[in-house]
């Protein structure tokens, strides 16, 4: 009967510095190799000489793992051709280890990367980059071509340890990735493999037809393997009273106005305005283009694609604010946002980054955008004691039970707006109303 052996070949080094993990099938005493979509760096290997030849010896405990399950499949495979399979030699083998009986093959990556398209098709562009994130991550894991029959309960297992052992990945300016020190946070992990389980679902519902006897995809890891549970604290994403005020009190950053806007006066005054109107996100900061009457009108880009109100909303500009949508108006939209950040994540990351140090300036250092939103409906449910239900409304999020009711009754905002405008009374905005703000 055939054997099989991990193996990296030392003479085989890429030009980045990796190596391709293979299969060797031996056969009477006839030797060939199967190529992997996995790939080992120097990290990943040991390296020794036994009678003067180099052997390289995979220490990654998740690869092991992956490649170890990926043998126990050749070999219930080959168990399976009943015991012709004696008599074949290692070529006949290797094709038929490699081969389909239908010949159906899916690399679930690139199933994966199309399936982001049609999100992004549809309008969802956060969601599809959200896949796209996911895709890469798990390209990493396993390279670039995985047939989505070899993710199994050991393969998920596999990967969800890798996950936790990387390293959190990080965009630079140029558009580039490098490397930090810190791990992955348990959101992430989950969320990746969140990812794959819907990805993975999918093709089983396009590919598979039961009715017919037509089962490409037979397995159902996710069935059995359990994806790891987040517990979500927002308590660090929350801002006292006291601590907003010191916000709007801050004095400018004054700078070269030729060298254009301040970063430290944007990020005050862009985590204001979304404090202001009810917790509006960046993304739709830099598309709102409705802006009459004092009411700013957009549909919530995260939701509008899933929801059958578009998840429009109607914000009452008050008085305190309007100078700052009035310093930021734009030709288009309500905001000149886009006329200065080629994209809403750009708008969103240099504002974060102009909060670090306003965070640095009210004790707070690992401030950024969330904190707006949060803050605001932290304090009026707690502070003002404003029902849960209206908290929720004024955040434009959505109760699956009245979602039928939303397109056949209009929708009244002023409750919402009588409710911000009791938040609004908590602060002083003398900073913005006596006088119209500048750079």
């Amino acid at each position: 009967m055939a054997t099989f052996k991990v193996v990296v070949l030392p003479h085989q080094k890429k030009e980045d510095g990796t190596y391709n993990v293979k299969i060797r099938v031996t056969q009477a005493r006839k030797s060939k190799y199967i190529k992997t979509s996995q790939f080992v760096s120097a990290q990943d290997i040991s390296r020794k000489k036994e009678k003067g030849v180099e052997k390289i010896k995979i220490k990654n405990q998740a690869i092991i793992d992956l490649m170890d399950e990926l043998v126990l499949s050749y070999r219930r495979k080959l168990t399976a051709a009943g015991i012709q399979a004696e008599s074949w030699d290692v070529d006949k083998i290797v094709e038929y280890l490699t081969g389909s009986s239908d010949g159906f093959y899916l690399n679930i990556i690139q199933y994966g990367k199309d399936y982001a398209d049609s999100l992004e098709k549809q309008g969802r562009t956060g969601t599809a980059k959200s896949y796209r994130v996911a895709m890469n991550a798990l390209e990493r894991f396993a390279g670039p071509d995985l047939d989505i029959n070899q993710v199994t309960v050991s393969f998920l297992k596999s990967y969800e340890r890798f996950l936790r052992e990387e390293p959190t990945l990080c965009g630079t300016k140029s558009g580039g990735v490098v490397t930090t020190d810190k791990p992955k946070a348990g959101r992430a992990v989950s969320s990746y493999i969140s990812f794959l389980k819907t990805v993975f679902n999918n093709a089983k519902l396009e590919y598979n037809d039961e009715e017919a006897g037509m089962v490409r995809i037979p397995l159902s890891p996710f069935s059995k393997y359990k994806i790891p549970e987040v517990t979500v604290s927002v308590e660090h994403r929350v801002l006292s009273v006291e601590q907003i005020q010191r916000i709007i009190d801050l004095p400018y950053v004054y700078q070269n106005k030729n060298k254009g806007y301040s970063l430290f006066n944007i990020a005050k005054d862009v985590f204001l305005i979304s404090f202001a109107l009810m917790g509006m996100n960046t993304a739709d900061l830099y598309e709102a283009c409705e802006y009459s009457g004092y009411v700013l009108t957009y549909q919530r880009r995260k939701t509008r694609t899933r929801r059958k109100d578009k998840a429009l909303i109607k914000v009452f500009v008050e008085p305190e604010i309007r100078p700052l949508i009035e310093k930021y108006r734009g030709n288009g939209t309500v905001f000149c946002f886009s006329d200065h950040y080629v994209t809403s994540d750009m708008l969103n990351a240099m504002v974060n980054i102009g909060l670090k140090r306003i965070g640095r300036e009210i004790g707070v250092p690992d401030l950024n955008f969330y904190y707006a939103r949060h803050t605001m409906a932290s304090i009026c449910a707690n502070r003002l004691g404003i029902d849960i239900a209206r908290v929720d409304e004024m955040l434009n999020h959505s109760d699956p039970k009245m979602a039928l009711a939303r397109v056949y009754i209009e929708k009244d905002f002023r409750p919402l707006w009588d409710a911000n405008r009791r938040l609004l009374d908590l602060f002083d905005w003398s900073f913005y109303t006596k006088e119209k703000p500048e750079d």
